[in-house]
């Protein structure tokens, strides 16, 4: 968890870079995170999220923060997501729904409407 932390201090979102831009650290694996807007409780197990992207034939990173909202049924189905936000618009929106769909909800998030996470999917990080 520290270490996320402090991987986040060096992550610019919005922003496209080529992967070989001397000024970034290119990641070996992406980092997903989803945490709770209003602060209840985690929704999914950590471990299950991810947000997988194909990278464009160009070579192009780009990290992407955004809202989205949804539902998880009483069997623990995430369903209804809709993005309120997204920056950029549009970068990884696909990849993020369906990273979302396919995580493992917690029991006690099951039969819940309206939740809404804070996504982060991170591709690179400023080099040091």
């Amino acid at each position: 968890m520290i270490s996320t932390l402090l991987l986040l201090a060096g992550v610019q979102f919005g922003v496209t870079k080529a992967c070989n831009d001397p000024d970034i650290e290119f990641l070996d694996e992406p980092i997903s995170i989803a945490t709770s807007i209003e602060g209840k409780f985690s929704i999914f197990e950590p471990s299950t999220i991810r947000f997988n992207s194909s990278l464009p034939s160009a070579c192009a990173l780009t990290n992407t923060e955004g809202t989205v909202e949804f539902d998880v049924t009483n069997e623990g189905k995430v369903i209804n997501l809709k993005i309120l936000s997204l920056n950029p618009i549009r970068i990884h929106s696909r990849a993020i729904l369906r990273g979302l769909r396919k995580a493992k909800a917690l029991p006690k998030a099951f039969g819940t409407v309206g939740n809404k996470v804070h996504v982060k999917y991170i591709q690179f990080k400023k080099r040091t």
